[in-house]
């Protein structure tokens, strides 16, 4: 089974896939950008797709709420965890001797406060991380290093000279799992939630309508989330997350209701979180 992640060899996508698919044998597939995980599965070169979509800290993935709002595709499992990045090289290195560092750019300014204060060490920025890490690695050489997650650190046999560089050591960042048929998780599966995306009328207590369809059919939303709609100027995509399966009887009579008071409903899909099978902090 092959699954597409936005990432590069050894990133937290590619960690996310194979932890939420740990029960399958799978073959990764890396892809540039999200669009690219969304176009795999379009054409169907891949048979699910990973991808970011949060950061308690930074907030929602706003390209992939695009996305999903342009395609029809589903969740259909989830994983939480933080992303640690550490200082890594070779096994005879020291954390001490390195005298260069090479990093995509976006995960040196995850650690800039660590790196800021080792002005010996020259920032190399390479946007092909996972090439310039198995470069790194032939050379040989115990002055460089990388700044890289555990699941990277692993497959590419590298050492950690310094764990948890990151800014943040607070953060978690959730993954969810695409693909283009509804999964339902089997029935006696745990922590399940579902998404749904709605537009609405121009009309005033048009929200407060919509809403009130969660509210009595005792719903709790755990989380609702508007974004612009590139379709029609001016026009919100509303995103909404609550507990329970799109098969439950009172969510399939809230959605019901729901559908009366908007102008577009599109359901997201049910899904289960997955633990980290390692530990990540």
């Amino acid at each position: 089974m092959k699954i597409a992640f936005h990432g590069q060899r050894g990133s937290y996508s590619e960690a996310a896939a194979a932890w939420m698919f740990a029960d399958r044998d799978i073959a990764t597939v890396p892809c540039n950008t999200a669009q690219g995980v969304f176009d795999a599965l379009a054409d169907e070169h891949v048979q699910y797709g990973v991808v970011r979509v949060e950061n308690s800290e930074r907030g929602m993935s706003y390209d992939v709420l695009d996305l999903l709002r342009a395609t029809r595709v589903y969740f259909t499992r989830e994983i939480h965890f933080h992303e640690r990045y550490n200082l890594a090289g070779q096994t005879d290195g020291d954390a001490a001797g390195i005298k260069r560092v090479y990093a995509h750019p976006a995960i040196l300014s995850l650690c800039s406060t660590y790196l800021s204060m080792h002005t010996e060490m020259e920032l190399i920025a390479r946007y092909d991380s996972a090439e310039s890490l198995a470069a790194m690695v032939q050379r040989g050489d115990a002055s460089e290093a990388t700044v890289c997650g555990d699941f990277a650190a692993s497959i590419f046999g590298l050492k950690v000279l310094q764990p948890s560089i990151e800014n943040s050591v607070t953060g978690v960042t959730r993954f969810v799992a695409l693909a283009t048929e509804k999964e339902l998780p089997v029935g006696d599966t745990t922590d399940v939630r579902t998404t749904v995306m709605f537009e609405l009328k121009h009309q005033p207590g048009a929200l407060m309508d919509a809403l009130a369809a969660f509210r009595g059919n005792q719903i709790n939303l755990s989380s609702v989330f508007a974004r612009p709609n590139r379709t029609n100027k001016w026009d919100y995509t509303v995103f909404v997350e609550f507990p329970g399966r799109l098969d439950d009887p009172n969510i399939r009579t809230a959605l019901a209701e729901l559908r009366k008071h908007t102008t577009y409903l599109q359901m997201i899909g049910s899904y289960h979180s997955v633990e980290p099978r390692i530990k990540t902090t």
